[in-house]
């Protein structure tokens, strides 16, 4: 069965899901190899996930996401989970019109061209010149920038981006959002992509002191980099399913009920980072036989029908 469905998470705090960049005591994150923007992996969004199916029915996250054998393995799944994409990045924006301090959620050309492909919208052709709800003239992550009015259509194609929201963000986010976006070039929004990360500098605490641990040592210090509280993700998933084990509605119910809720994706837990309010466009349920496959539950005399026929 082909099922392919998009989700979105909106960061209520900073997360950290560890790249393989670290430089120093410098913490990197998982960063896409074609553009450096970060990203969640999908293993850490499945992880995740599965977790919480787990402690609400075991038996449906062995259905659901395959049983765990021994060796580390795991079974047949029969949902899939893709990587946590950017959609709109918070940036502190200073508006030279009236010199008014303005949060602005930030995105560019490739990013919602990405998403349109996957969610299957309209995708528009986006001006050369950055574009915004306000118009006029910025300073973006401490980057001069001159927007321009946001056409109609792309309006209307930002409209459906807010179709599925849940009621905790509806209220509050989504009207200062509808007011504060700006659309930068790809090339615009790398560069201010660096300025946008969360950073904090920490320090380890040791029983012992030796040479490196010394007031200014090389491993006193080490900075933490995250993606920023506020941020909109999207990701691709859906079903894969099986004849056997069956996926009942009452397993599809559990994975709604987590996928409509907060979930805490990345490392540093123990200090708050990585949770998310999740939502998806599409929570309908549809079985193996709505799909045209053959029923899993095929009487015997059909089947030996079937047979005496060929």
């Amino acid at each position: 069965m082909s099922d392919f469905r998009t989700g979105y998470l909106y960061s209520l705090a900073p997360v950290h899901c560890g790249g393989e960049g670290d430089i120093g005591n410098v913490l990197d994150i998982a960063r896409e190899a074609h553009t450096d923007f970060p990203y969640v992996p999908g293993s850490s969004l499945r992880g995740s996930l599965r977790q919480e199916v787990t402690n609400l029915d075991p038996s449906a996250a062995n259905t659901l996401f395959g049983k765990e054998l021994a060796g580390n393995g795991m079974g047949v799944h029969q949902v899939w989970f893709g990587d946590a994409r950017l959609l709109w990045v918070p940036m502190r924006s200073l508006s030279f019109n009236g010199n008014k301090q303005v949060f602005s959620w930030v995105s560019c050309h490739s990013l919602l061209r990405d998403h349109a492909i996957m969610s299957g919208s309209e995708s528009v052709i986006f001006p050369d010149q950055p574009i915004g709800d306000r118009a006029g003239d910025y300073s973006v992550a401490d980057a001069k920038v001159k927007v321009g009015p946001l056409p109609s259509t792309v309006e209307a194609t930002l409209a459906k981006q807010t179709e599925h929201w849940p009621s905790s963000l509806t209220g509050s986010v989504l009207p200062s959002w509808k007011k504060n976006r700006i659309i930068l070039s790809d090339a615009d929004f790398q560069t201010l992509m660096e300025h946008a990360l969360w950073t904090q500098v920490r320090n380890k605490i040791h029983e012992s002191v030796d040479d490196d641990d010394l007031a200014g040592g090389a491993d006193i210090f080490w900075t933490d980099i995250c993606i920023p509280r506020d941020t909109i993700f999207y990701f691709s998933w859906g079903y894969r399913l099986l004849k056997h084990p069956r996926v009942s509605q009452t397993h599809h119910q559990t994975l709604q009920s987590v996928l409509g809720g907060l979930i805490q994706v990345g490392g540093q837990a123990n200090v708050g980072r990585g949770w998310m309010q999740g939502w998806v466009s599409d929570d309908s349920f549809v079985s193996i036989d709505d799909t045209g496959s053959e029923p899993a539950e095929k009487n015997a005399d059909e089947k030996a029908t079937i047979a005496g026929v060929a």
